[in-house]
């Protein structure tokens, strides 16, 4: 069914979705009904009737000026209403598209979106994305190329080993596009609101995800969260680093970035796939290229990197720490407060990273979509 044949503004809106590279959430090969409330709850249905006309890539003003046959200077205003609201996403103004993957967390982190989904909105969520697992589809292809990766701090790793400006997390913060604006995490903002958070005691919500290039540029623009100098973003990073958080940005190579994460194991989107669900996604996220490595003669056997590893790599034997390679994801945790720096992050290919944004969408969309309308 094409999308001119549907008659109800939010299917279209559904149908225009339906495009992402990894789809939208789906039951028994119909649309999602938790997630098609959730779009209710999103779109006003004055909202909805523009929002029908926009596609999964940015178009001009002129473009859907054409499509809704108003005024283009009056579309303008409306766009950028919908825009300052969170319901869709822009590109400096110019050119508007609505964000499948990315709605699902603006909800959490940007007030205007939230006063719309709140409590309703989490609950859906859980819904979906936990209960019928779109997380899966989320977080990797159908063949398992992960959306995201683990990036690694400086400071875990080992002084003869390789450090890739491109695979660390101060590496990342120094050459990614500005701006670089600090705003609450999703997650565990989400989990919050369930009241089913486990690690309140642990780690913040506030000031704790990163927005950088066209999505800071989008929060600044709108009043929301703090820019940051990267000698502030730098002195964050180690901060959230002692206190055992992992850092997850694109799977990518290039400057591109558009959310830098900072996660834990019991609210995170994407860790959750191997750190909390009973159907787990070994490819939740992409191995960093580095593993954890100890030290025996170092090592005290004081147990501090087990507790810190999120993904139960570690283990004591014979009061030494022990490293599983099958599980370790190479995050770094354990080594950022081993007090003998016993244990260190050691360059080892395992990942590869996509050159852009584009090619990592094109591998998803060929991975998920083509194969299956050959068949």
């Amino acid at each position: 069914m094409t999308t001119e044949e549907v008659g109800d503004p939010y299917e279209k809106i559904l149908q225009n979705m339906r495009e992402y590279p990894s789809d939208i959430p789906m039951k028994d090969g119909k649309i999602s009904e938790a997630f098609r409330e959730f779009i209710t709850l999103l779109f006003t249905p004055e909202e909805a009737e523009i929002a029908q006309y926009l596609t999964i890539r940015p178009q001009s003003v002129g473009t859907i000026s054409k499509k809704l046959g108003r005024d283009q200077e009056e579309t303008r205003k409306i766009l950028e209403k919908m825009t300052e609201d969170g319901v869709i996403q822009d590109i400096g103004g110019f050119s508007y598209f609505i964000a499948m993957p990315h709605l699902l967390n603006m909800g959490f982190k940007y007030s205007k979106t939230f006063e719309r989904m709140g409590k309703k909105g989490a609950e859906l969520y859980q819904q979906f994305f936990i209960e019928e697992k779109f997380y899966k589809r989320y977080e990797s292809s159908d063949d398992g190329t992960p959306l995201t990766r683990i990036v690694p701090i400086n400071k875990s790793i080992d002084h003869q080993s390789m450090i890739s400006n491109v695979e660390e997390i101060h590496g990342i913060i120094e050459n990614c596009m500005g701006p670089i604006v600090i705003t609450d995490c999703p997650c565990r903002n989400r989990t919050e609101i369930l009241k089913i958070r486990e690690c309140k005691e642990k780690y913040p919500i506030h000031e704790s995800c990163f927005q950088v290039g066209l999505f800071g540029k989008y929060f600044l623009r709108r009043g929301e969260g703090r820019e940051l100098s990267r000698k502030e973003a730098h002195k964050i990073v180690d901060n959230l680093a002692q206190l055992g958080l992992v850092f997850t940005t694109e799977n990518i190579e290039s400057k591109m970035h558009q959310v830098i994460c900072c996660c834990c194991e019991c609210c995170c989107a994407m860790l959750r796939g191997m750190t909390r669900f009973e159907d787990k996604n070994e490819n939740c996220i992409a191995k960093s290229n580095y593993i954890s490595k100890v030290n025996q003669d170092l090592c005290k056997g004081c147990g501090f990197c087990v507790e810190r590893c999120l993904f139960q790599a570690i283990t004591l034997e014979n009061d030494k720490s022990k490293v599983d390679d099958k599980k370790c994801y190479g995050c770094g945790v354990c080594a950022v407060t081993c007090p003998t720096k016993a244990i260190k992050l050691h360059r080892i290919y395992r990942s590869p990273l996509y050159k852009n944004p584009l090619e990592l969408m094109q591998k998803i969309y060929q991975e998920n979509r083509m194969k299956k309308e050959k068949k």
